[in-house]
């Protein structure tokens, strides 16, 4: 799902990073994020869900270069409960009933 989103986050060698970007999948968990530049595993990010204008604190669980397109997808998991933050209704974990 495609949300617009603001990344804040300070890079290894102590410079602010700002970016605003999207997302590509969104989970109740967290999230996979655009950007242009390499953000390092384990980092802290804030992200601010432009929709909702809700701000919400992350942690980087993996990067990977996305060599198509010269930009970076960026695994984030979210270090509070997201509740609605990205404006989706997940099921509850465990509920299998919708699947059949």
């Amino acid at each position: 799902m495609r949300v617009p989103v603001e990344v804040r986050c300070t890079t290894a060698d102590g410079r602010r990073l700002e970016e605003k970007t999207h997302t590509a999948v969104v989970s109740v968990q967290g999230a996979m994020v655009q950007m242009s530049c390499m953000v390092e595993m384990g980092a802290e990010v804030e992200i601010t869900n432009h929709f909702s204008q809700q701000t919400a604190k992350f942690r980087v669980v993996w990067a990977r270069n996305a060599e198509d397109s010269g930009s970076w997808e960026i695994g984030v998991e979210s270090l509070q409960p997201l509740g609605d933050f990205w404006g989706v209704r997940f099921p509850p974990r465990g509920d299998s009933s919708r699947l059949s």
